[in-house]
């Protein structure tokens, strides 16, 4: 049994013991297929790729995510573009789970900073696991945040990326990817996945999240 699918059991059984899990909001990863930076966004956001995100705009890329998206102010940079990445509500193709879960879209927003440089913002509301015989229906599906474990190296929901390291973000507990002079970081905030990535140190991109509202 793969590790991805290791550890989405275990959050599903926790769910159906727990009638409080779909009442909380810690830091997790969806589930997902392994990290392929050649089909996938970020290490995170794997259910979908690259190729499934189509042009929208922001009012309808709000109303698909059902959640109001964040922005940046005039003085720190400007929304060039709006894509969103919709399944429909189902699971990705060839994505085992143990559950019926449902999916949600997910949303790309791409900034042009003034101080000069880009940030990519992925927002998405977590994947729900549906069923009657849950305590409530649609119960919210995450992962803790997993590092990759020694083994089979095809065998890591983050792929080939190296361990992330886990800090605050925004006030909040988070990961942070670095590779070859990106940097992707990500959280969880008012029940809402975020994923935020860009070329610039750390200390520009920390001020720039923090102008996030």
């Amino acid at each position: 049994m793969s590790l991805m699918n290791r550890f989405v059991i275990f959050v599903a059984v926790t769910a159906l013991a727990s009638p409080l899990f779909g009442q909380m909001q810690q830091p997790g990863v969806p589930p997902g297929f392994n990290y392929d930076p050649a089909k996938h966004v970020n290490p995170v956001i794997t259910y979908v790729e690259s190729k499934d995100f189509k042009p929208s705009n922001y009012k309808d890329a709000e109303a698909a995510m059902g959640h109001s998206l964040m922005g940046l102010s005039k003085e720190t940079g400007s929304l060039e573009s709006v894509t969103v990445a919709d399944l429909g509500g189902k699971p990705p193709k060839d994505l085992r789970l143990p559950v019926p879960v449902a999916f949600y879209p997910v949303v790309q927003q791409n900034f042009k900073l003034v101080e000069g440089g880009t940030l990519i913002l992925h927002s998405l509301k977590p994947p729900k696991i549906q069923g009657g015989n849950l305590p409530s229906q649609g119960r919210s599906i995450g992962l803790p945040f997993p590092l990759p474990r020694r083994g089979d190296p095809k065998d890591k929901r983050f792929g080939p990326v190296s361990p992330p390291e886990e800090l605050e973000i925004r006030g909040l507990p988070g990961l942070l990817f670095e590779k070859e002079g990106t940097i992707t970081v990500a959280w969880m905030e008012d029940g809402i996945y975020y994923t935020a990535s860009s070329s610039l140190t750390r200390k520009a991109l920390f001020a720039v999240l923090d102008d996030l509202l």
